[in-house]
């Protein structure tokens, strides 16, 4: 018992004398904390069922304990449609939040949608939950003969439906028509 008691004694004290310590030393003030993990060439995918819901590749991931998120640099994130179909998204930075599995992509956001659609805009979230894609920054929409512009975007991916609000402007570009080859 005496010994359990000693033990107690010292770790008290030696806690006690490295608080006090770490307050006379203060870290000087940094933009940023450092990480507790920091990757290259992250890759992870998302499964549900047996199923790839969708895969998120980086090419740096700096995890933050704290705040259950990862920073992310050069990041690709694709969904895996049910029916075969992928949507692809690229953007400079991003972040994923460890707890919701929500993701929010930022700087030069490019996405590739199925049927030939391509989308850009600045700044965009995946909420994982609702299984949507949104982006709430000006955003450019082109595909087969159609271009768009609007304030706001929604992708539902259950349902593979896009909304795209906020004075939309839209431009149909017709491809001149093709007479056929004539018989010889």
């Amino acid at each position: 018992m005496a010994i359990v008691l000693g033990l107690t004694a010292v770790l008290v004290f030696g806690v006690w004398k490295g608080k006090g310590h770490r307050e006379q030393v203060a870290a000087p003030p940094s933009e940023s904390p450092e990480p507790e993990m920091k990757l290259t060439d992250m890759e992870y995918t998302e499964m549900q069922e047996g199923r790839r819901l969708w895969t998120l590749k980086a090419s740096e991931a700096r995890y933050f304990q704290d705040e259950q998120k990862t920073l992310l640099s050069s990041v690709l994130l694709t969904f895996f449609l049910e029916d075969g179909d992928e949507i692809h998204l690229e953007s400079r930075k991003g972040i994923l939040f460890a707890g919701t599995k929500n993701i929010e992509l930022w700087d030069s956001v490019h996405a590739v949608m199925p049927k030939g659609y391509e989308l850009s805009t600045e700044r965009a979230f995946y909420d994982h939950e609702a299984k949507r894609i949104i982006s709430q920054t000006i955003i450019s929409v082109s595909g087969p003969d159609l271009q768009l512009e609007g304030q706001q975007w929604e992708y539902r991916i259950p349902e593979h439906m896009a909304v795209l609000d906020g004075g939309v402007t839209a431009t149909l570009r017709f491809a001149p028509r093709q007479e056929p080859a004539p018989v010889q």
